[in-house]
């Protein structure tokens, strides 16, 4: 790491003195839960993620077994079925690595039905191996693209076959885990029960996809346990904490072209981490560029170098006193490090801050307000689905004040197209408001960003964009369809972000989603 702190200096280097006076690192490295203090019993079960780096060795020769045998089979696609936690690291794999194994992985954590049809484009079952991954075994995505998925393979090779190309990443004792094993899985693989989601990056959760995409698990792993033996980690996380008590609470996360994506994997950690109790950490992963005067002063700026594309821009900042901090990423398998880096310092963030880092309390309420939408479609109800014109968006705007952040949720198929977009449409409201925004496809962030929006602080002003799905797909064996489904997730975060009286908007974008939020950007720009 490498520290530019302007006029924040003082104020980190006395944090840092108090927590290094506290023995805080060497604390959370053993597992000391008294490093959280009235939260020690409620951390205490949470905290197997340490032990990752050296427990985790001894999986690698099965992992990598699984791996050699599927190439062996000849199979050319691996297609991860997950959401949050156990998604975003396979996605960093997707991104950053590639297939140097020969062995395509793909990524499906959307229930839009575009984004569930394409997950299946070009896959052919008998060549394919399907991850469902899910900690508790109950979670409803990654059953609905389980059932998806498992039909297609069905209908083309019966079901012995099938299960051949399906395996399971679980806890202990899940009702996913004993499925499996009754039809017979390829493979049913138990993670420690002590792991959370979030914090599953160096666990099976995260290994199985690398394993499978050639990626080296040994090397990989050493990087992390050379990241938790150094006070570093802890030091990030001091620094952030100690900054946000400053005001500068939104994560600017700058992250070099080839690590680009690491930015929605760090944060969901920090966003679920430590957004809740009225406070919390926003981190803002790929927003687009500005000059440092278009930044207030509640930003802090961490710049993820491996090619060194960013150093004008993070020079610049710097200089105009805005907060740098510099992680130097030698190569992408020091992903290892920096996973681990970034735990540490949630964790110790999450210490300094005064909250569990490792719950997500308000998570729950936007699940049960779906599950209720979804038993009225089973009652043959259609459920009160009110969207508003485009206008809407321009009014929320209107509402952001000083140190606010604009949260725009996406419930829509994600393309370049709308992903270019939305980057318009944070630009425009950046030069219109000066606000920090965050972007997230819906229901991915429900699982990330959508702890924050809820449990964090009154801060976040919330645009809901949802858009028309021209072509459905059926959830076999379910009453309602994937469109439904995400229908259904959206009201339900909009009736749980209601009452907690977040301002929201929700806004029908259209079928053609790219195209919907570009005109919420003419809308903008033309006033």
């Amino acid at each position: 790491m490498r520290w530019s702190l302007g006029g924040a200096e003082t104020a980190v280097h006395e944090a840092w003195g108090a927590a290094t006076a506290s023995g805080l690192a060497r604390r959370i490295r053993s597992g000391d839960t008294s490093a959280w203090g009235d939260h020690a019993a409620g951390v205490a079960p949470w905290l197997g993620w340490l032990r990752a780096p050296f427990e985790m060795r001894q999986h690698v020769p099965v992992l990598e077994g699984i791996a050699r045998r599927c190439r062996r089979d000849g199979i050319t696609h691996a297609v991860l079925l997950g959401m949050g936690g156990s998604s975003l690291c396979p996605e960093v794999t997707r991104r950053t690595f590639g297939a140097p194994s020969g062995i395509e992985l793909r990524v499906l954590d959307s229930t839009d039905p575009a984004s569930v049809a394409a997950s299946a484009e070009g896959v052919d079952p008998a060549r394919a191996v399907f991850i469902v991954a899910s900690k508790s075994g109950t979670t409803i995505e990654p059953l609905a693209f389980e059932a998806y998925h498992w039909d297609r393979a069905v209908r083309g090779m019966g079901e012995a076959e099938a299960a051949r190309h399906f395996i399971v990443i679980t806890d202990p004792g899940t009702p996913l885990g004993d499925a499996a094993r009754a039809r017979g899985y390829r493979a049913v693989l138990e993670n420690p029960e002590d792991i959370g989601g979030r914090f599953s990056a160096l666990s099976l959760f995260g290994l199985l996809p690398m394993a499978l995409a050639g990626v080296p698990l040994h090397p990989l792993l050493d990087r992390a346990q050379a990241a938790l033996a150094s006070d570093a980690p802890t030091r990030l996380g001091v620094a952030l904490a100690a900054l946000a008590h400053a005001g500068r609470d939104k994560v600017i996360l700058m992250v070099d072209p080839p690590l680009s994506v690491l930015g929605l994997w760090i944060e969901q950690l920090v966003a679920e981490s430590l957004g809740k109790q009225g406070t919390g950490i926003v981190p803002v992963a790929q927003e687009p560029g500005g000059v440092p005067a278009e930044y207030g002063d509640d930003r802090v700026f961490v710049y993820h170098r491996i090619t060194g594309d960013l150093d004008q821009d993070a020079a610049a900042l710097a200089a105009a006193g805005h907060p740098v901090l510099t992680m130097d990423v030698p190569e992408t398998l020091d992903l290892g490090g920096v996973y681990m880096t970034w735990e540490l310092a949630t964790a110790a963030a999450g210490a300094l801050m005064g909250v569990n880092p490792f719950d997500q309390p308000d998570v729950q309420a936007a699940k049960d307000r779906c599950a209720a939408v979804l038993r009225e479609i089973e009652a043959g109800r259609a459920p009160a689905d009110e969207r508003e014109g485009l206008d809407a968006a321009v009014r929320l705007i209107g509402t952001v004040r000083d140190r606010d952040y604009v949260a725009i949720q996406a419930f829509c198929p994600e393309s370049p197209a709308a992903d270019r977009a939305a980057a318009g449409l944070r630009r425009a409201i950046r030069a219109r408001t000066g606000a920090v925004t965050t972007f997230g496809y819906g229901p991915r962030f429900l699982h990330s960003t959508g702890q924050l929006h809820k449990g964090g602080p009154d801060t976040a002003v919330c645009l809901q964009l949802v858009g028309q799905d021209p072509v459905d797909v059926p959830v076999p064996g379910r009453p309602w369809s994937f469109s439904q489904l995400k229908s259904a997730q959206a009201i339900g975060d909009a009736e749980a972000l209601a009452a907690r009286g977040r301002r929201l908007a929700r806004v029908d974008i259209g079928p053609d989603a790219a195209a919907g939020i570009a005109a919420i950007t003419a809308l903008l720009d033309g006033e």
